[in-house]
């Protein structure tokens, strides 16, 4: 299995550079290349865990783990559904 992962947690936050569009770009490009699993590791500040499911459900991955780390940033490991 394809597996990935995107470390979104230090990305700056200008317009150009959001977290939110790293992932989308991120994940898009993860999809034209077959990858069935990705972890993400992420700040709730930048990206709430709702609108991160939201986002990756789009592009049919589905949040299969969650877990809290220790600095309080969050890592899901999502798979896509075939």
């Amino acid at each position: 299995m394809c597996s990935e992962e995107v470390d979104l947690r230090y990305v700056p936050t200008s317009c150009t550079s959001h977290p939110v569009i790293r992932l989308r770009d991120t994940i898009e490009s993860l999809v034209k290349k077959g990858v069935k699993e990705v972890k993400v590791f992420f700040k709730v500040e930048d990206i709430p865990e709702n609108i991160m499911k939201l986002i990756l459900s789009t592009f049919s991955y589905s949040v299969e783990e969650s877990r809290k780390l220790d600095d309080g940033s969050f890592v899901f490991i999502a798979k896509r559904k075939a």
